[in-house]
């Protein structure tokens, strides 16, 4: 079944003071983006945290925010008097001796003044189960937003179905109507002059043809019939929809130029004004 790219998680770890909660945001997103906030962890935790979330959430921005309970645990930080001090000594030198004023951000970064000192480590089991936990509750999130995606997309590719099924027969009767209608003038023209029926059997497929319009609708029923095979699969199928979406539209846009001014025209505007319902939903899925 599909999934929505939209979602919410949180996940806990621990008890008392060694609680580890982790909150996971998902937003749309062409690609995958994890951005990590809150209390800092290790290089090799963050990692291994990275590595479950690629492997479960799969697309979208993602947005991890890591809290833990004991507040003793901090990073400790104080102010370097002793080098703020300094630095001021060399702007008043730089300014005696070359006139020149320049601020204290112009040379220095604010953790110049501050005093870190490492936190304790942080367990990373800990992180990876309370990650797990809210990857788990995300993706349930997920795939409740997916199933009512999946009903709107199914209710509008049953419209594309049937608007295509007007528009072959008004196609079809539109043909014939202007193959006999080319006939009739090209004989109005000739008048009493001999004809060759057969090159005028000719004459007239060739420029009926050109604006026939079979190919087109045949491509069309074949892409919607593949969305339709796409949402049921149990992958991410996205990026795929998008594309098909777009091919569809490219046809639909050929039978509107190709038919212009007949019944057929307001069927195309009635699929393209559902196409672009249909591509804003798509962009919700993973």
């Amino acid at each position: 079944m599909i999934k929505s790219m939209t979602g919410f998680g949180r996940g806990f770890s621990g008890q008392g003071k060694n609680r580890i909660d982790i909150e996971i945001r998902a937003v749309n997103s062409r690609y995958l983006e994890i951005k990590l906030r809150g209390f800092p962890i290790q290089a090799q935790v963050e990692q291994e945290l990275r590595k479950i979330i690629e492997k479960d959430v799969q697309r979208g921005s993602i947005y991890v925010r890591i809290e833990l309970n004991n507040n003793h645990d901090l990073p400790s930080i104080s102010f370097n008097r002793e080098r703020y001090e300094s630095l001021q000594g060399i702007l008043k030198n730089i300014y005696v001796s070359y006139g020149q004023r320049l601020n204290l951000s112009d040379v220095i970064t604010t953790n110049d003044l501050l005093k870190i000192e490492d936190s304790k480590s942080i367990d990373q089991a800990l992180v990876l189960e309370a990650a797990n936990n809210a990857i788990e509750q995300l993706n349930e999130m997920r795939e409740r937003e997916g199933e009512i995606i999946y009903a709107d997309i199914k209710n509008r590719i049953e419209f594309l179905e049937k608007t295509l099924v007007q528009s072959e027969k008004i196609a079809e009767n539109l043909k014939i109507e202007k193959q006999l209608d080319l006939k009739n003038k090209i004989s109005e023209l000739l008048n009493d002059k001999k004809l060759d029926e057969s090159r005028l059997i000719q004459e007239v497929a060739y420029y009926s043809e050109r604006s026939d319009v079979t190919e087109e609708l045949v491509r069309c029923r074949s892409h919607i019939k593949q969305v339709d095979n796409f949402i049921n699969m149990n992958e991410p199928v996205g990026k795929r929809l998008n594309f098909l979406l777009q091919e569809i539209n490219r046809e639909v846009n050929t039978i509107g130029s190709k038919s212009p001014q007949t019944d057929v025209t307001m069927l195309v505007v009635e699929m393209k004004s559902e196409l672009e319902k249909l591509r804003e939903q798509l962009q919700n899925l993973i």
